[in-house]
C-alpha cells in the first residue's frame, strides 16, 4: 500500500461508506422485528419459540455467508471489490422483497439463507478501503466506516417501527428492498476502483487465497476475531421478546424495541468513530483487550434487570465497548496480509463473522427457548471470557514469531 494512497481513495471511501450505510438502514428493518414477524405470520407461536426460529433463520443465513465468503473474496481480489459490493446490495434487495411474500417459517428460513449466501457488502467495502487508504490513515478510515455501518443499523429499526405501525410488515419489507437498490446505484456511479492491488490474471487469485490460508498469523487473527465477537450477538434474537416480558401489557412494544436498537447501534457507532484515534494513540492490542473485558462486564447484569430502562442502559454501555472491539478487530486484519490479498482476507472475515454474529443468535435463541432469557447473558459473557481472552494471548505469541510474507504471484502494490 502506498503511503499517499490510491488515486481518489477519499472519494471511494466515502462512497463505500454511503453504500453500506444505505444497505444497513434497510437491512436492519428486518433483524430486530423478525421474531415478531414470525409471530404475525404464524399465530400462536410463543415469544421464546419465535426467538428460537428467528435465531435458526439467522444462523442458516450465517452458514450461507460462511460458505460464500471465501468465494466472494477470491473473486474480489481477481475482478475487483466494486463488483462484489454491487452483487451484495442487489442480493440483499431481492431477499428483502421476498420477505414481504413469506407465509411460513420455512420460507423465512430459506430467504434468510439466500441473503446470507449473497452477503458480503461490508467485507467488499472494507477491502476496497484498505486497498486504497494510506496505512497511517487506515485505523481512522475503518473506524469511520464502522461508525457509518452502525449508524445505518441504528436508524433502520426506528424507521421500521414507523413503517410497521402505519403500513404493516409486508409494505415495510417492500420499501426496504427498494431502498437497498440505492446502495447498488451509489456503488455503480460513485466508486472508481483502481486496478492496482488486484491479483494477477490466471490462477494467482486462488494461489493468493492458499497463501493466506497457510499463514499461521492469519489463522491466529481469525480465531481471535471469532472468539472475541461471538458473545454479544448471542443476545440479539432474545432482546425483542425479553423487552416485551418486562413491559406492561398496554405498552407500545414496537416503538420501544425500535428505540432500544437505535440506542444500542448509535452507541456502537459513536465508539467506532473514536476507536481509530484511540487505537493510533494507545495501541491496537490494548484496545482489543479492554474492549473485550468491557463487553463481558456489561453482559452479565443484563440477565438480572427488571425494567427496560435498566436493560437499555446496560445494553448501550455494552455496545460502546462493542464498537471499540469490532473496529479493533477489522483494523487488525489488513495488517496480516499483503494488499493484493485483502478481499481474500475479508472474505474469510465474512465467514468468521457469520459464525460469530449469525450462528451466535441461533445459540442464543435455543438457550432462551430451553433455559430462559436470563441464561443467555451469563453464557455469552462466559464464552467471551473463557474463549476470547486466552486466544488474545495466543495471537500475541504467534505475531511475535510470524510476519507477513509477500506472495510472489501477486502484483506489487
Amino acid at each position: 500500500m502506498e503511503d499517499e494512497g490510491a488515486p481518489g481513495w477519499q472519494r471511494n471511501n466515502y462512497a463505500s461508506m454511503l453504500a453500506v450505510f444505505l444497505l444497513c438502514i434497510t437491512f436492519s428493518f428486518t433483524v430486530p422485528f423478525l421474531p415478531l414477524y414470525i409471530q404475525e405470520i404464524i399465530p400462536g407461536v410463543s415469544g421464546p419459540d419465535a426467538a428460537m426460529w428467528a435465531g435458526i433463520a439467522t444462523g442458516l443465513g450465517g452458514v450461507g455467508a460462511f460458505v460464500s465468503g471465501p468465494i466472494w473474496g477470491i473473486l474480489g481480489d481477481k475482478y475487483g471489490r466494486k463488483p462484489m459490493l454491487i452483487r451484495a446490495c442487489l442480493g440483499g434487495a431481492i431477499g428483502l422483497v421476498l420477505f414481504g411474500f413469506a407465509t411460513s417459517i420455512w420460507q423465512v428460513i430459506a430467504i434468510r439463507t439466500f441473503i446470507g449466501i449473497m452477503a458480503g457488502a461490508p467485507a467488499a467495502a472494507m477491502a476496497l478501503i484498505a486497498a486504497g487508504t494510506p496505512a497511517t490513515r487506515l485505523p481512522k478510515a475503518l473506524g469511520q466506516f464502522q461508525g457509518a455501518t452502525l449508524f445505518g443499523i441504528a436508524i433502520g429499526p426506528v424507521f421500521a417501527a414507523g413503517f410497521i405501525a402505519a403500513w404493516g410488515y409486508q409494505t415495510t419489507f417492500f420499501v426496504a428492498g427498494a431502498l437497498m437498490f440505492s446502495g447498488a446505484a451509489v456503488t455503480i456511479f460513485m466508486i472508481k476502483e483502481p486496478k492496482h492491488a488486484l491479483a494477477t490474471k490466471g490462477n494467482s487469485s486462488k494461489l493468493g487465497m492458499r497463501t493466506v490460508l497457510k499463514s499461521p498469523l492469519v489463522w491466529a487473527a481469525l480465531a481471535l476475531v471469532l472468539f472475541l465477537s461471538f458473545a454479544a450477538p448471542m443476545v440479539q434474537p432474545i432482546l425483542p421478546p425479553y423487552v416485551i416480558s418486562l413491559l406492561p401489557d398496554s405498552s407500545n412494544s414496537t416503538a420501544i424495541i425500535g428505540w432500544l436498537f437505535f440506542g444500542i447501534s448509535a452507541a456502537g457507532a459513536v465508539a467506532s468513530i473514536f476507536a481509530g484515534r484511540v487505537i493510533t494513540k494507545v495501541g491496537l492490542q490494548k484496545v482489543l483487550l479492554i474492549a473485550a473485558i468491557g463487553v463481558a462486564a456489561f453482559l452479565i447484569p443484563m440477565g438480572f434487570v427488571n425494567t427496560v430502562a435498566a436493560l437499555a442502559t446496560l445494553a448501550i454501555m455494552m455496545s460502546l465497548f462493542g464498537g471499540f472491539l469490532t473496529t479493533s478487530a477489522i483494523t487488525l486484519l489488513p495488517t496480516v496480509v499483503t494488499a493484493a490479498a485483502l478481499s481474500s482476507m475479508f472474505g474469510l472475515y465474512q465467514s468468521v463473522q457469520a459464525l460469530s454474529s449469525q450462528l451466535g443468535p441461533a445459540f442464543g435463541g435455543i438457550i432462551a427457548a430451553h433455559i430462559g432469557y436470563e441464561a443467555v447473558f451469563f453464557i455469552a459473557a462466559s464464552a467471551l471470557i473463557l474463549l476470547g481472552l486466552p486466544m488474545f494471548y495466543v495471537f500475541k505469541r504467534v505475531a511475535a514469531v510470524h510476519k507477513v510474507a509477500p506472495d510472489p504471484t501477486l502484483q506489487e502494490v
